[in-house]
């Protein structure tokens, strides 16, 4: 059981402390929080827990063991975790080895209003939430579809994902922080 509270922004300035609450993301995460590659997870905002906390979990489901070039894959990121009122994700696949190690692998693409897909500004395509899928239907479980077409060249390709459970008090602390990252390498010819 996850402990909710607040300390409204009053009381801490009574208290003579500044405290930096960061910006609720409903709508989506900024570029660049996969866990994956040297970049940060949701724990850069959402504090109190250690990553991978409490036996919840996040995944993606609909991959394949190896991927045929330029197929589509029907992908679901699941995050399991006790009492979620509102949850998050953000995901990214780029290339896991060779001369094209980390660059975008694939494209990735909406298949409802509950995900939006972002290009950041080094070019990478990061999959998030929207502001539609951010509430969780179920206390227990999310879930968020996408599709990712595959690359039509290049080697192994990495999957990072990270998502967040929040408890529903508003603020960035006690929520529940998952990351996963799987790596698949191209079918054979």
């Amino acid at each position: 059981m996850r402990l909710r509270f607040t300390i409204p922004a009053a009381a801490l300035s009574l208290l003579g402390a500044t405290v930096a609450i960061p910006t609720v993301h409903a709508n989506g995460p900024p570029p660049g929080h996969t866990g994956g590659f040297g970049e940060p997870t949701c724990l850069e905002c959402h504090v109190g827990n250690d990553l991978n906390a409490f036996g919840g979990r996040v995944a993606v489901l609909g991959l394949p063991e190896t991927y045929e070039r330029g197929r589509r894959y029907l992908l679901t990121v699941v995050l399991e975790a006790e009492e979620t009122t509102s949850a998050g994700f953000q995901l990214s696949v780029r290339y896991g080895g060779g001369a094209q190690w980390g660059d975008p692998a694939g494209v990735l693409v909406p298949v409802d209003q509950r995900v939006s897909v972002t290009r950041a500004e080094t070019g990478q395509l990061y999959a998030n939430q929207t502001l539609q899928g951010s509430p969780s239907t179920d206390p227990d479980l999310a879930t968020w579809a996408l599709e990712w077409v595959a690359p039509s060249v290049g080697g192994p390709v990495a999957i990072h994902v990270a998502a967040n459970s929040a408890n529903g008090d508003d603020s960035p602390l006690s929520d529940l922080v998952y990351a996963a990252d799987v790596t698949i390498p191209p079918a054979r010819r």
